[in-house]
């Protein structure tokens, strides 16, 4: 998997040559495939061809898209799924509600404790009131103490009037951030074999991400953290903010004991939920959240 992220939001054209993608916006600038992790194109004026997407299927980068408003609106999605497809899909078919539960309780606990991190960092003396919360979480978080927390939660970081419903920009960056790092564990669940409507606690079936959407919550106090430092003051999202927030998959995490960048720890996730799965392990390797630091590649 690659650790480059590009934010692509001028006029330009993409092409693909000896295994490395080209960049023209009058300026050649090349990158090659299998350093790259993930591509957010934020213009209508981007060209490129199909041969690049087979490229970036073959590669399993992920491709975001946005719409004229410049929201994310589509990923694509590599669809060489795992070699063992069938048998991971039988799996997720017939996982016990029991082991659902636990890994639920596991990533409800681990968000808690994340969004806890996220008040001390930013200088919040009430963070141990959430911290305290995750000592309650039971099987299958029975008694909703995600919901809980949250609704504490945001409060303490962004101030009382705050409201995830509101329109503003704070909600926006939010949303977008989201957004890249949903797309991203969509992209991964894909790649080893997954069937991404197939979820844990989520199970609409509307949504074509249930499982993402279960494995991002531990994952969306790192959004929060960056808006908390850098966005409080915006007034609107801007391109800048954008290229900032795609740029939090290289932002470190601390994630199996070791320091790793958001996307590789992303990776490490998936990897284990087919480790329980197999009886393998007992708990998912989920991120903890360290300040806000850009990881440094050897």
């Amino acid at each position: 998997m690659g650790y480059r992220v590009l934010f692509l939001a001028n006029s330009m054209k993409l092409s693909v040559k000896n295994e490395q993608l080209v960049i023209d916006n009058g300026d050649v600038t090349k990158i090659p495939l299998e350093d790259i992790e993930c591509i957010a194109v934020d213009s209508m004026q981007v060209a490129f061809n199909s041969y690049l997407l087979s490229k970036i299927s073959e590669y399993a980068i992920t491709l975001y898209a946005t719409n004229k408003a410049h929201h994310p609106c589509g990923v694509f999605l590599p669809l060489n799924r795992h070699s063992r497809h069938l048998s991971v899909l039988n799996s997720q078919i017939n996982m016990p509600q029991h082991l659902r539960k636990q890994m639920w309780k596991q990533i409800v606990v681990q968000k808690i404790e994340n969004q806890a991190t996220v008040l001390k960092l930013c200088g919040v003396e009430q963070w141990e009131s959430i911290d305290t919360l995750k000592k309650k979480v039971k099987h299958g978080d029975s008694e909703n103490m995600e919901a809980v927390a949250a609704s504490q939660y945001f409060k303490l970081l962004f101030g009382n009037g705050f409201t995830r419903s509101g329109d503003n920009a704070i909600n926006s960056c939010l949303n977008y951030g989201y957004a890249i790092i949903r797309s991203t564990i969509a992209k991964y669940l894909v790649v080893y074999g997954y069937e991404p409507s197939l979820g844990l606690f989520h199970k609409s079936t509307l949504n074509n991400f249930n499982l993402a959407d279960d494995l991002i919550e531990p994952y969306r106090p790192l959004v929060d953290l960056f808006v908390r430092k850098y966005a409080m003051q915006d007034e609107e999202l801007t391109t800048a903010r954008k290229a900032q927030l795609v740029n939090l998959l290289t932002m470190d995490v601390i994630s199996n004991n070791k320091i790793f960048a958001c996307a590789k720890a992303v990776d490490n996730t998936v990897q284990s939920l087919t480790s329980v799965l197999t009886e393998k392990t007992e708990n998912l390797i989920l991120p903890q959240l360290i300040d806000l630091e850009q990881h440094q590649y050897e």
